[in-house]
């Protein structure tokens, strides 16, 4: 599939998702698709700041932030024009007490969020699923190979989005469990970004949506983004969150509310 891999419209390389940084500069890395005249990047939703070119990556040196969780998002502005945004990338950055890090170095490591999010407990797994985000060229054969990579996988999807935009495709999906699906696409040159998602029913009536958001405010969990859909008399809704060690208790709550409800 080098098609795939050739045309590549923008990623994010570093930081890595869920990733730590421990030194007070760093250089984000973009990877862009050849032709692209302009990259850019958004720290934590403000304004866009232009990338350097070079050695076939951007890169946007990072400086005189603090501790705690951030997001970054790049945009790519096309020969045509257009422009494309990625979504954002979250990760942590630890400094110690001077703001430095006392080795000089840059280290990457998982943060203990990721670790704990990513182990199965209970209270955390039955309410949780996978959203992949795979984007293409929009091009019927390039469209045809990722559905049937997903078939051959045995691939059970939970609910799927495909949006376009130009010459772009993307798929939003929602699966159980993803052994090693990543890595499948990857080999076939797919992007891809993978996210750990909450899923619950709530009673399809006004005044849940506000029970839900209400809950999470009150454990001090800031929501990063939530979409859901009704049908009869359940509305099923997903969403992601900073915290989710701390949302598992909001949920576990309006879960066993729902279910008195239903009965």
């Amino acid at each position: 599939m080098p098609e795939v891999i050739n045309k590549k419209v923008v990623a994010i390389e570093y930081p890595r998702h869920e990733e730590t940084i421990e030194s007070n500069n760093y250089t984000f890395r973009v990877a862009a698709m050849p032709g692209a005249k302009a990259v850019e990047v958004s720290v934590n939703e403000s304004g866009w700041l232009p990338c350097r070119k070079s050695g076939g990556f951007w890169w946007y040196d990072w400086s005189g932030y603090g501790s705690g969780e951030h997001g970054v998002a790049a945009r790519v502005q096309l020969a045509d024009g257009r422009q494309l945004i990625t979504e954002n990338r979250f990760f942590k950055v630890e400094l110690d007490r001077e703001g430095l890090n006392r080795t000089g170095g840059e280290r990457r490591s998982l943060s203990p969020r990721q670790a704990r999010q990513y182990l199965v407990r209970p209270d955390l797994h039955k309410h949780q699923a996978r959203k992949f985000v795979v984007t293409v060229p929009n091009q019927p054969p390039v469209v045809r190979r990722l559905t049937e990579l997903l078939s051959q996988e045995g691939v059970n999807i939970d609910s799927l989005l495909m949006e376009t935009s130009g010459d772009v495709a993307s798929f939003r999906f929602l699966l159980e469990e993803a052994d090693g699906l990543r890595e499948t696409l990857e080999n076939e040159g797919f992007h891809v970004v993978d996210d750990r998602v909450f899923r619950l029913d709530l009673p399809n009536r006004p005044g849940e949506i506000d029970r839900l958001t209400r809950r999470l405010v009150d454990l001090g969990v800031s929501i990063r983004y939530l979409y859901g859909t009704s049908h009869g008399k359940t509305t099923k809704v997903v969403f992601a969150v900073d915290r989710p060690e701390a949302a598992a208790e909001a949920v576990k709550e309006l879960d066993r509310r729902a279910s008195a409800v239903a009965a």
